[in-house]
């Protein structure tokens, strides 16, 4: 299961990815890769659900899996280094309104992240539009979602972006 796996659940895909998610957790329980991205694709998808208690527990569950296999690999789109489980964190979290963890994972991510990846930095800061809008403040949300997708090349614009800005905007 690749990597992006967890960045579709992230996007706002419905419970046909937590079904899928479900699968991969069945074939192989041993820590891997794989397994860490089914593992944080249920929990976003529990998250999306209102499963708040779920989604905390699967991402406790996570961590635990990316201390056995995690990479350090930075530019893979299969490696999941430490900047990369805060990226998946930073969006559960602010889905679940948990804004200071959301923040120091945001921080975490961006502490390493590598300058040639723009737009796990875009992810980032749609995360923050995120917490702005479930804070309430809808229209400031937008606002920085639009900004940092207008920061960003057009050509690196990518549908789990733009999912994303949907869930800011509804």
């Amino acid at each position: 299961m690749p990597v992006l796996a967890a960045e579709d659940e992230q996007a706002g895909t419905d419970q046909g990815a937590g079904d899928r998610a479900d699968q991969a957790l069945a074939l192989d329980e041993r820590p891997s890769l794989g397994l860490l991205n089914a593992i944080y694709g249920k929990a976003h998808a529990a998250a999306l659900r209102g499963d708040r208690a779920g989604a905390l527990a699967l991402d406790e569950r996570g961590r635990r899996v990316f201390d056995s296999a995690g990479t350090h690999e930075q530019t893979s789109d299969y490696a999941v280094p430490w900047w990369r489980l805060n990226v998946f964190r930073s969006l559960l979290l602010a889905r679940l309104g948990e804004e200071k963890a959301a923040t120091e994972a945001q921080d975490q991510a961006l502490a390493e992240l590598p300058a040639t990846l723009p737009r796990f930095a875009t992810h980032l800061e749609l995360h923050r539009g995120l917490m702005l809008a479930r804070s309430g403040d809808r229209a400031g949300g937008v606002a920085h979602a639009t900004t940092a997708m207008e920061a960003l090349p057009p050509e690196k614009h990518s549908l789990t972006l733009r999912m994303l800005v949907n869930e800011i905007r509804a």
